[in-house]
């Protein structure tokens, strides 16, 4: 598998991230942007298309990582972290789209350090021997 395949879930929730924390308004990024001149950036014609593509390589990313460790887990939340946030940014207004907009950042956070350690258990070789978990008691089978 291609590097570029393997940090394409990684990459797409830092850029849909970015792009829902800057359609709410969030002060820091804002902060940033106005800092290095780059306000021109919080345009929703500019922030819309960013979530849409980010969130198409994060969820391709989790879906070929999913062929390859097996773990259907991470996908699963990402496109529930996913409906969260592009529903907070486009559906929902207020508050509560705050909160689903938070929901779906920790979602798709969460999803992309549980795919990690997916991948990273999937490179492991199992113990050779008797492993670490016990034998079931045999019946007639002296101790």
């Amino acid at each position: 598998m291609s590097r570029a395949v393997r940090w394409a879930d990684g990459a797409g929730v830092i850029g849909a991230v970015f792009a829902a924390l800057c359609c709410a308004g969030a002060p820091v990024i804002l902060s940033v942007l106005a800092a290095v001149g780059l306000s021109a950036l919080r345009r929703d014609a500019i922030l819309l298309p960013l979530l849409v593509v980010s969130l198409g390589f994060a969820l391709g990313g989790f879906r070929t990582e999913r062929r390859t460790h097996g773990a259907t887990g991470p996908l699963a939340l990402a496109a529930a972290g996913a409906v969260a946030l592009v529903s907070g940014v486009i559906f929902v207004h207020g508050p509560p789209a705050r909160l689903l907009i938070d929901a779906g950042a920790l979602a798709l956070v969460a999803a992309t350090l549980w795919n990690v350690w997916a991948r990273m258990a999937r490179r492991q070789p199992l113990a050779q021997g008797g492993g670490s978990c016990p034998r079931p008691h045999q019946p007639g089978a002296e101790a």
